[in-house]
C-alpha cells in the first residue's frame, strides 16, 4: 500500500506545486517595442503602440507553424483592439454592415443601432475603409473595415469610455498606420 501512497502523491505534487510553479514562472506578457509592426495579412499589418500587450496575432518578422494568421489582439488597461481578416468581396461599407449583422445574429447586439454616422477614413498608407464610432455608458470603441486585395479587414476597439479617451490618440495613431507590408509576413 506503501508504494500506491507515493504515486499519488507524487502526482498530487506534480499538480498542486509543479505545474503551477512552471505556469506562473513563463510570462504571457508580450508588450510590444517601438517599431513593432503586426501581421493582418500577408501583405497588409499595423504599427503597434509600444507598451501594448500582444495577445494574439503575429509581429511581421515572426513565423507561426501554419501559413495561416491569427487575429491580432492587443490590450492596454481594458482596453482592446482586435485586428481580422478573411475572404471578402464587396466594399468596406458592405463588410461594416456584414459584421454588424453577424454580431447581431450571435450576440443579439448590434454596433450601428448604438453609434454615429459612418465616416471615411484613410491610412497614412493610402488605404481606404470605413469607420463608425460607438459610446454607451459602459463601453465605448469604434469598428473600422478595410478591403484590401481581396481581404476584409475588421480592426474593433472596446474599452471603458473613460480609457477610449485617455488612449484615443495611440488608437487613431495604430489606425492610420495600417497598410501594405514590404516583404513575406510567413
Amino acid at each position: 500500500m506503501f508504494p500506491h501512497a507515493v504515486a499519488i502523491l507524487a502526482v498530487w505534487l506534480l499538480w498542486v506545486v509543479i505545474v503551477p510553479a512552471i505556469d506562473s514562472a513563463v510570462s504571457s506578457e508580450d508588450p510590444t517595442v517601438a517599431g513593432d509592426r503586426l501581421a493582418v495579412t500577408a501583405n497588409v499589418s499595423f504599427t503597434a503602440t509600444p507598451g501594448w500587450n500582444i495577445d494574439s496575432g503575429f509581429r511581421i518578422d515572426d513565423h507561426g507553424a501554419s501559413d495561416s494568421l491569427p487575429p491580432v489582439q492587443l490590450t492596454s488597461s481594458t482596453v482592446t483592439v482586435a485586428a481580422d481578416a478573411d475572404t471578402f468581396t464587396g466594399t468596406a461599407d458592405d463588410l461594416l454592415s456584414q459584421v454588424d449583422a453577424v454580431s447581431l445574429a450571435t450576440n443579439g447586439s448590434s454596433v450601428l443601432a448604438v453609434s454615429g454616422a459612418r465616416h471615411p477614413v484613410t491610412t497614412d498608407g493610402g488605404l481606404t475603409g470605413v469607420q463608425v464610432n460607438f459610446d454607451t455608458p459602459r463601453a465605448a470603441g469604434s469598428v473600422t473595415t478595410f478591403v484590401v486585395d481581396g481581404k476584409g479587414i475588421r480592426v474593433q476597439v472596446v474599452g471603458p469610455p473613460d480609457q477610449i479617451a485617455v488612449r484615443s490618440q495611440e488608437i487613431a495613431d495604430m489606425i492610420a498606420s495600417i497598410g501594405t507590408t514590404e516583404g513575406d509576413t510567413k
